[in-house]
């Protein structure tokens, strides 16, 4: 975790701000005295994670097998 003063935020928050774009997440100090803390938003992620997209399902992914289970004997 980093620590930024007030004084970093007002005058250096393009720095800060970079470090929460890639995850990190800040300690806010006033007087020496952690007083807050900045947390990057969680990014939204699909189920395929990097795979979304290059997966292709069949037409008929849904329809019913044609076959007799053991199970339902």
């Amino acid at each position: 975790m980093k620590t930024a003063s007030i004084r970093d935020l007002r005058n250096d928050f393009r720095r800060i701000s970079k470090w929460l774009e890639v995850g990190e997440s800040v300690r806010i100090v006033r007087r020496g005295k952690p007083f807050a803390r900045l947390v990057p938003e969680p990014s939204a992620r699909s189920f395929f994670g990097r795979g979304a997209g290059t997966v292709e399902l069949p037409d008929d992914i849904d329809d019913p097998v044609g076959m007799e289970w053991k199970a339902t004997r």
